[in-house]
């Protein structure tokens, strides 16, 4: 994948001189010293011997974008080739969000409601689908966009909630996360906090302080106290912002590992003490449109695009115990805001975090299983000790330090056994129209989402549970779980969805069937919203003596050149199945009945023959192991 140096270096050793054949650009840099005359960014003098100072091959730039994105088309691939990894990274992050999603799902319900001439449709959910599925489509911040898949499954919310069918609260949610997925952790954290899709989904909306209810017998006086109820805050936010959204259950040393007591019995980062202090500190909020606590949202559609509002009278007064000893003062009077935020900072300045959230993005965009040492430079990056930045928190130094990792660089780590990942199957979805260009002819993408996510059990924002599709720590039984490695993904790998996957991988490449357009317009109004993939460099090589190169180029394009020898002269041997012969259609029709109509029909037939056999080769890669795990 990379050009590869091999030294052959004297090393004095107990007085013995040794001859020693060392490979450089395969991670094999440790203990050599370069010093030039830069040492910042691309400049480093470690990048001379380690795989970063390598000019990346179309293979590499493949597996970069299989990584950093949906992936890419094949000008793509080479543009990334010739510019460099750290280079494309940095032009992804200062393209700036270009618009938002829920204002496009406005569009679609102020359309689908003037056709039925209904203006209090519902903004039901797949305006949501197709307006995501347009900006995933037709925009070109390919790094922003997978980031924030990747956030949206960690900070988790789903439309199988008590907010369902309502896609302001889904469009303006997913438009938070891709508006700072290159921001900093802590404003994301409290951005999530405040967000009242967030708020209904874990059930701190309308969450109340303390209090105490008397049952009284109003039949004697003075009254009897026939009951007591005692009322405590909702502690669903403040259990799963610990659990899931920061720092885990349990104390982590900085390179992910769980740290155990003398009883070999791992250490907890809180227990129901601590969620119950939390609780308190997640009081008072309500609707950002409310003129008074405990109500409902009052505007269908702008209360969703609205930061939740803080009602100190319903907030819990009094000192809060949280993490590591802090205190939050008893305020007089109460602030609510306030109290959030040193909860929030409580949080961030966690030893956990760094370490968490890193190896999640990790496992998200590179390998299931980082090495300590990977972890360890993703979080001491998240900390504000790597070469990409100082400042804690900071997701671009997260995000550089994840995808320039001599880890995820690394030809000789491609080749273990244990490295890579079972690529998402909606990411193998998205992968095929980002491989070849998906266009339509009005320039705008829908997709309402329906057919994939039946087949493969799923797509954006619709987890069964706060918990994701899969959780980071599954471990299928077999050889995985015997030897103490995850595999993420495989929680959602059955029959079903194995089934579901081939079946809609037929559909969508070899049927041309890739999108469900229904839900705004009627089915003859479609035409322009109807994806076309760009083929015609692989149409070029359907001819029986060009099919290997056919292959090569889809092996690069869409497996990053991992398909195997003996995999591509299997693929090539089954494309010579399926017939293609060139002829001379006017030759072919002379003296036909109908010359015209029979040209007409032989010249397709030979087009349907040449698609056939590129898109069989797609589904072919697609459907291969070497494709499916991600390497």
């Amino acid at each position: 994948m990379l050009r590869i140096l091999l030294l052959t270096v004297i090393i004095l050793s107990s007085h013995l001189i040794v001859a020693q054949d060392i490979v450089l650009g395969q991670g094999n840099h440790q203990d050599i010293i370069v010093t030039t005359s830069s040492s910042s960014g691309t400049g480093h003098p470690d990048n001379t011997v380690n795989s970063q100072g390598f000019v990346p091959n179309l293979n590499a730039a493949s597996r970069f974008m299989a990584q950093a994105s949906f992936g890419g088309s094949f000008t793509e691939i080479e543009s990334v080739a010739a510019q460099g990894f750290e280079t494309w990274i940095d032009q992804q992050m200062a393209m700036a969000k270009t618009f938002n999603i829920v204002d496009t799902v406005e569009h679609y319900k102020l359309l689908k409601n003037a056709a039925e001439s209904d203006p209090d449709g519902g903004a039901y959910n797949y305006y949501f689908d197709h307006a995501w599925w347009y900006y995933t489509m037709s925009q070109d911040d390919y790094l922003r966009q997978r980031i924030a898949l990747a956030l949206s499954e960690f900070f988790v919310i789903s439309e199988f909630s008590s907010f369902g069918d309502n896609s302001y609260a889904l469009g303006s949610y997913y438009d938070m996360l891709l508006e700072h997925a290159f921001s900093n952790y802590r404003d994301i954290l409290e951005e999530v906090t405040f967000h009242p899709a967030m708020g209904e989904y874990l059930t701190y909306m309308n969450n109340p302080k303390s209090d105490t209810i008397y049952q009284l017998d109003w039949d004697v006086w003075p009254p009897d106290t026939l009951s007591t109820t005692y009322v405590y805050p909702d502690e669903n936010y403040a259990r799963e912002v610990m659990q899931l959204f920061s720092i885990g259950l349990c104390e982590l040393d900085i390179d992910g590992t769980c740290q155990q007591d003398a009883q070999g019995v791992d250490i907890p980062t809180y227990d129901n003490v601590d969620i119950a202090e939390f609780a308190k500190i997640f009081t008072g909020l309500s609707y950002g449109d409310n003129t008074r606590f405990d109500r409902g949202p009052a505007d269908y559609e702008q209360t969703w695009q609205m930061r939740m509002q803080m009602y100190d009278d319903y907030h819990e007064p009094g000192e809060k115990y949280l993490l590591n000893g802090f205190t939050v003062p008893d305020r007089s009077p109460v602030d609510g805001i306030a109290d959030i935020n040193d909860a929030l900072d409580n949080i961030f300045n966690h030893q956990n975090v760094g370490p968490f959230l890193g190896k999640f993005l990790i496992q998200r965009l590179v390998t299931s299983n980082p090495s300590p040492g990977y972890v360890e430079r993703v979080a001491r990056a998240f900390n504000g000790e790597g070469q990409h930045g100082t400042v804690r928190g900071d997701m671009r130094a997260v995000i550089k330090a994840i995808l320039l990792d001599e880890e995820a660089r690394s030809c000789q780590m491609s080749e273990h056994i244990d490295y890579g990942m079972l690529r998402e199957p909606f990411v193998r979805y998205v992968h095929y129209g980002r491989a070849f260009d998906a266009s339509t002819p009005s320039g705008e993408h829908r997709n309402a989402m329906h057919d994939i996510y039946n087949q493969i059990q799923q797509k954006p924002m619709a987890s069964p549970s706060v918990f994701n599709f899969f959780q980071s720590d599954y471990q299928p039984i077999g050889r995985i779980e015997q030897e103490q490695k995850v595999a993420p993904e495989f929680q959602i790998t059955n029959t079903q969805t194995i089934a579901g996957y081939m079946n809609g991988l037929f559909e969508w490449v070899v049927r041309d069937r890739y999108v469900d357009l229904w839900g705004i317009h009627d089915y003859d109004t479609d035409d322009p919203y109807r994806p076309e993939m760009d083929l015609t460099e692989e149409l070029a090589l359907v001819d029986d003596a060009r099919l290997p190169q056919l292959v090569e180029r889809l092996n690069v394009l869409l497996a990053h050149g991992k398909l195997s020898d003996e995999s591509a002269e299997i693929i090539v041997e089954a494309l010579k199945e399926f017939e293609y012969e060139v002829v001379d259609c006017v030759a072919e029709c002379d003296g036909a009945e109908n010359e015209a109509n029979c040209i007409m029909y032989c010249e397709q037939d030979i087009e349907d023959a040449r698609q056939l056999r590129v898109r069989m080769a797609i589904y072919f890669i697609m459907s291969s192991p070497e494709y499916l795990i991600n390497r």
